[in-house]
């Protein structure tokens, strides 16, 4: 309950929080394994682990539990502005953007370890891996609380050969 109480205490005063306080809000939270273990889930529908452990009218936070060599959706978030930290294990964010087809074209891809912040601008493409044998578990904080989210298929990668 300790995390649940700190997660209250951090975020009920937000109002409208861009990603910045976002970040800061989550280093507030002072979030450790130990802390989160307790509401790591095990992947149900989706091929990862969700569970929301705070929502307001403001801000949402969510765990994530990424299993070994599993992957999120292409997926944006809506109207919503988000941050993660990443609690325990390694995680991959691959950056798409949308392309002339509706679909996902790959831009570029970042590894993020324990302790570091992944920033989630509004409008950002992404999907979320874990590349590592052993599970990843992040706390991810929303503003307004997600709504509205897309998934995207990825674009395929086409070769040109030319005949001279």
């Amino acid at each position: 309950m300790i995390l649940i109480k700190r997660l209250c205490d951090t975020l009920s005063p937000l109002k409208r929080p861009d990603v910045r306080e976002l970040k800061e809000a989550l280093a507030a939270i002072g979030c450790t394994p130990e802390l989160v273990a307790p509401y790591v889930s095990e992947p149900e529908r989706l091929p990862y682990g969700r569970n929301v452990l705070y929502r307001s009218d403001e801000v949402e936070a969510i765990v994530v539990h990424l299993p070994a060599r599993s992957e999120t959706y292409i997926h944006d978030h809506g109207s919503s502005a988000g941050c993660a930290l990443v609690v325990e294990g390694i995680m991959q964010n691959a950056m798409f953007q949308v392309d002339e087809r509706g679909e996902a074209a790959y831009v570029a891809e970042f590894r993020m370890r324990e302790g570091q912040t992944i920033l989630a601008p509004k409008g950002q493409i992404h999907q979320m891996s874990n590349p590592g044998a052993r599970r990843t578990v992040s706390l991810h904080l929303y503003s307004p609380p997600l709504s509205g989210a897309k998934t995207y298929k990825r674009a395929e990668q086409y070769v040109l050969d030319y005949v001279i």
